[in-house]
């Protein structure tokens, strides 16, 4: 429950686009583990890449790129 309401509560002030990929991220079982950082959210692959995205319209199309190389999630919408 802890875990629940304090993602509620980082989420907050977020756009809804970076929440719609985040949820796809969650759901996708090639993501090992995805942490918030105080600059943006690191994702972390099953191969051991890592990627850091920001938050902001710049990051959509660097994390597509990165998702298709390292997982098998191929199309992002936001």
């Amino acid at each position: 429950m802890i875990a629940f309401l304090c993602d509620i509560i980082t989420m907050k002030h977020t756009g809804n686009s970076i929440r719609k990929v985040l949820k796809q991220l969650k759901k996708c079982v090639d993501i090992t583990s995805i942490q918030r950082t105080a600059n943006g959210y690191m994702i972390c692959a099953k191969n051991g890449e890592q990627n850091l995205i920001h938050e902001g319209s710049n990051c959509y199309h660097p994390l597509r790129r990165w998702l298709k190389t390292n997982t098998s999630l191929k199309t992002l919408k936001f």
